[in-house]
This record gives structure tokens, sequence and C-alpha cells, in this order.
């Protein structure tokens, strides 16, 4: 049984997201299983590498978070927003 850490509560989604960190490498879709207002758990999609900080957006570039990489296990990614 794994112990809650956050100090915030999530809010279980499952939504499409797109995610870039590199305008050469261009723009990957993910997938969000849940967010708060500091952060997001989100499942890679054919993406091996990806670096400590990244920007995503949920709604087609009308607005884009800036993120970092708190944990990783496998293709799940925990990320805290950055302001």
């Amino acid at each position: 049984m794994s112990v809650e850490r956050r100090s915030v509560g999530r809010t279980t989604i499952s939504k499409s997201a797109l995610l870039f960190f590199d305008a050469q490498r261009g723009v990957f879709t993910c997938a969000v299983h849940d967010v708060t207002n500091r952060g997001a758990g989100i499942r890679l999609q054919q993406l091996n590498v990806l670096p400590l900080n990244f920007e995503l957006t949920f709604d087609n570039f009308h607005t884009i978070r800036k993120c970092r990489v708190v944990w990783r296990q496998g293709d799940f990614v925990g990320v805290a927003f950055q302001n």
C-alpha cells in the first residue's frame, strides 16, 4: 500500500495533452491521468527521452504550462508546474 505524499488533493482525469521541449523535435502527445494546481501525472506515448524541463498544453496552445519532472516510473511521469 502506497502512502499519499501530496499536500494538495488531485483530480483524476483522462485527457490528451501536448508536450514539447525542443523546436527541432516537435510536439508529442501524452495522456493526463491526474492534475492539481501544482502539477500533474502524465503517461508518455512513444517518447523515450524527456528532459527535466518541458512545456505542456491542455488546450491546443491557448495556454502553456512550464513543467519540471519530479519523478518517473516507466512511461508514467509526475510533473510540477513552474510559475
